[in-house]
């Protein structure tokens, strides 16, 4: 659903500068609204990474906002990821929308190029706080690339691990401070829980929807020195040796040993199937860090589970960088009480409080001191992964790229047996012949 809406919509968009709204502060003005001004409501679009518990810290936001801010209130709008895109693209067209939007980090070039965000003031930056306060790869993601007008604040952060069962690693006779180190030892632990005979299959990926793959097979390109686009953003490396590389060695782990049934999962029912007992090494991100320490029962976990760092490829340690920013719409009715909103939601104490709560993990980087993020064994891995995390280029076009490469990496899961690199060479050849296409042909790079 969501990658034929992704296609259709990009099909029609005209690329446009970004220009100052009436309402905008110009630098060095009076940044907010004050408590003078009149009562205002505000409408917050947010999409859900999980179940009530975001809902439930969305709504804690918005009491706390309120009480320092009486004369502002805000009306949240829950919106299902599947329908964002649609949503938010109508939204910008009709003029009729909220005044706030979360958007995903992949969205920001597209909506930043198609004008219909409000850029922030380099008052409202020094406001919150400044680029320093946030994540560098979470700042990469606040503009489009190219660009120095900053339309997306950082908010929350995707950031992932490998989750592993200690009961099946020690049955293998694996010591897990050395597990995970490199893909050699990797591959080598995968290859002794396998050989040790259990009844648990050493992988849980989810093959099902491609576009979770993509998160985790970027890590793999990353660590043999490839990339997905040029630094411009306007060619393909998918087929460059190293990418290739990356790509084989994911592949065939993989195929080698992938439990079959979360193969059959999209990636968001993984973490609950390996909770189950599905797999004795997964990949997530840190929501699952609290859902697993409050329902620590389910036979995955029972035995005792542990994250560690993604493993380190000849050219370093890397893992996929995702999550969402917060943007003022270009059409917003209140643009000055909404940066109020968006200062509280990016400032130190609601990133501690939501981050807490919800367990993703924060993009401004101070807001896990004096929690669990901080101290808890379980999440150790998750603060080494924020320094070796990288997004995707912030492009208007990686919309129509995500798709092109979701569609034809599918061939790679869809292979009877591991494939050969010199397979893999043709797939990825493929890929960036439709990538560059796309990216030459100015109707399919972006959003309508």
């Amino acid at each position: 659903m969501r990658r034929t809406a992704l296609v259709a919509l990009a099909a029609t968009l005209v690329l446009t500068g970004c220009a100052r709204s009436k309402g905008d502060t110009a630098a060095g003005d009076t940044v907010g609204y004050a408590a003078d001004q009149p009562a205002v409501t505000l409408e917050f679009w947010y999409m859900p990474y999980g179940g009530p518990i975001q809902d439930r810290a969305v709504i804690q936001e918005t009491e706390e906002f309120h009480k320092a801010h009486p004369n502002i209130t805000i009306k949240p709008v829950r919106i299902q990821w599947s329908d964002a895109l649609t949503r938010l693209s109508t939204a910008t067209t009709s003029g009729e929308g909220p005044d706030v939007t979360v958007l995903g980090t992949t969205w920001v070039g597209g909506f930043s190029a198609l004008n219909a965000l409000r850029p922030y003031t380099e008052a409202e930056i020094a406001a919150v706080g400044g680029q320093d306060v946030f994540a560098p790869a979470s700042w990469s993601a606040s503009h489009r690339l190219g660009s120095d007008e900053i339309t997306a604040l950082p908010w929350l952060t995707d950031v992932r691990a490998l989750f592993y069962r200690k009961d099946v690693l020690a049955q293998a006779g694996v010591d897990p401070a050395t597990a995970f180190t490199d893909w050699a030892a990797f591959e080598a632990t995968l290859q002794k829980i396998k050989d040790a005979g259990g009844t648990v299959w050493p992988l849980a990926i989810g093959n099902e929807n491609n576009f979770g793959i993509i998160h985790n097979v970027a890590p793999f390109i990353w660590g043999a020195g490839g990339n997905l686009l040029n630094e411009t953003g306007d060619q393909s490396q998918l087929a460059q040796p190293a990418a290739v590389d990356g790509v084989t060695y994911y592949q065939r782990l993989v195929h080698l040993y992938d439990d079959p049934e979360a193969m059959k999962l999209e990636s968001s029912d993984v973490p609950e199937a390996f909770a189950k007992g599905i797999g004795a090494i997964t990949i997530d991100n840190s929501q699952s860090v609290g859902d697993y320490l409050a329902d620590p029962d389910r036979p995955g976990l029972k035995n005792g589970w542990g994250t560690a760092p993604m493993p380190a490829g000849k050219e370093g340690r890397f893992g996929f960088f995702g999550g969402s920013g917060l943007a003022i719409l270009k059409a917003a009715k209140h643009p000055a009480a909404a940066f109020e909103w968006v200062k509280f939601l990016t400032g130190e104490d609601s990133q501690r409080r939501y981050s807490v709560s919800s367990g993703l993990w924060p993009a401004r980087t101070a807001a896990i001191k004096g929690t669990r993020l901080e101290s808890d064994p379980a999440y150790a891995a998750f603060r080494t992964m924020i320094a070796a995390g990288r997004m995707y280029p912030s492009i208007p076009a990686w919309i129509v790229v995500e798709s092109i490469i979701a569609k034809d990496l599918a061939e790679l899961w869809q292979a009877p047996a591991a494939l050969t690199r010199a397979q893999v060479q043709d797939i990825l050849q493929r890929t960036t012949n439709d990538i560059n296409a796309a990216l030459q042909d100015p109707t399919q790079t972006g959003i309508k």
